[in-house]
């Protein structure tokens, strides 16, 4: 692999035709994707500075340059008093490096490098490896370069020599890193990572009945051959929260600010579908609004009169299913969980639900989505590119005492 800068050598583009196609089509792929779609100014950053060493103009672009041309400001634009490109180029590499950890990238690479402005290409060969576009050299060039005057190379060329053997065996290892897969939970949590807007984290509330303080001790401990009136329940809303709800909260806000992303936390009735178009969200629990957001899904979390399922829209004779449960009941050994990951969803931006069929297979199914070794099982199964899609797992979990097991992965889809 090696790195080589591209040089404004002639005043035509220096790239074949058939380059520039490519390039561009990167280009466009790239400002779709979710780590750019966010922002007009960093797509127009990246825009200018490809196509302008496209253009053969590579070399000229400099801090102001960007100011004038992108930014609109003035031609006695000051770079001491002003650091917007400097801020947005530091946020144009991070986006870049997010948009190929989700997966983009796998034939071609832009890379701006630090401490400048003009972008180089990585191709990728049928090895795998990258290598950097080149642009045609005049003959002249050639020439030129093949018969230097003979001279005794100076202390000054030599060191020189030197830094830039340093620069290119640094660039190779950088580029070394970028063609390196992701681990399967960067690429999980890519699409939630957005500095523009924080993340949207919501708990299902369930609705509880709880016996009139006053005359509990009438009615408690329950017992089988007692029947507790209407007028001795109170109807509690919004008031409590599960514990594989706090569970998830807690570890999902983990994975978040592990990787500097902001997030908020509400209740489940306290959000509308309005609020998922203007945030990346996470719902965790079995809600009227997950039921809808999910519809169109291959696998469902169903009520049905035994019971609780998970069923298989597509096979309609399969499903995982749970009898009903009730205080007499004896402790359920184990159960099943269903995460559903919208990357394209009905919001336009990505969403994740996540459910159980009770408190101890959410808790299972939170600890899947925040353990690497856990969610190999579905990551190393999964086809290459599930990164950038839909998908559902169907989660099966042991349960001991009141904390949640193992976890398998009885089915998935991915699209």
């Amino acid at each position: 692999m090696s790195h080589i800068a591209i040089e404004e050598l002639q005043k035509e583009s220096p790239f074949a035709e058939s380059d520039k196609q490519r390039i561009r089509a990167h280009l466009d792929e790239l400002l779709a994707s979710e780590s750019f779609a966010g922002s007009r100014r960093r797509q127009a950053f990246l825009r200018y500075v490809v196509e302008e060493s496209l253009a053969g103009r590579g070399s000229n672009i400099k801090e102001t340059s960007i100011a004038v041309d992108v930014f609109g400001r003035g031609r006695d634009f000051d770079t001491q008093d002003s650091s917007v490109v400097r801020v947005t180029g530091g946020e144009v590499r991070k986006r870049l490096a997010q948009a190929y950890s989700s997966g983009l990238g796998q034939d071609l690479r832009i890379e701006l490098t630090p401490g400048g402005y003009q972008p180089a290409f990585y191709f990728a060969n049928q090895q795998g490896d990258a290598t950097a576009v080149q642009p045609a050299v005049e003959p002249a060039l050639l020439q030129t370069a093949e018969n230097p005057p003979r001279r005794r190379p100076s202390m000054t060329v030599i060191a020189g020599s030197l830094a830039a053997g340093l620069i290119l065996i640094g660039t190779s290892v950088q580029l070394l890193g970028m063609f390196r897969t992701a681990p399967p939970l960067d690429q999980m949590w890519g699409p939630w990572l957005n500095r523009d807007r924080p993340v949207l984290m919501s708990i299902v509330t369930p609705t509880l009945l709880k016996v009139n303080p006053l005359h509990q001790d009438k009615w408690l401990p329950l017992t089988g051959d007692k029947a507790i009136p209407a007028s001795e329940l109170v109807v509690l809303r919004d008031s409590y929260v599960g514990t594989g709800g706090a569970m998830g909260a807690a570890r999902f806000a983990e994975q978040l600010t592990r990787r500097d992303q902001k997030f908020d936390i509400k209740f489940g009735s306290d959000v509308t579908f309005s609020d998922l178009k203007n945030s990346p969200t996470i719902l965790i629990g079995v809600s009227t609004l997950t039921q809808q957001l999910t519809r169109g899904a291959r696998y469902q979390l169903e009520m049905f009169p035994e019971g609780i399922r998970i069923a298989d829209t597509k096979q309609k004779d399969r499903a995982w299913a749970r009898p009903r449960r009730n205080f007499a009941s004896p402790p359920r050994l184990d159960g099943y969980s269903l995460i559903t990951r919208l990357v394209h969803s009905d919001s336009g931006l990505p969403l994740l639900v996540v459910v159980g069929m009770d408190s101890h297979n959410t808790e299972a199914a939170v600890e899947f989505l925040t353990r690497n070794e856990s969610f190999r099982q579905f990551a190393d199964s999964a086809p290459r590119d599930w990164a950038t899609k839909n998908f559902q797992i169907v989660l099966h979990n042991s349960i001991y005492g009141n904390s949640a097991g193992s976890t398998a992965v009885v089915a998935s889809e991915v699209w």
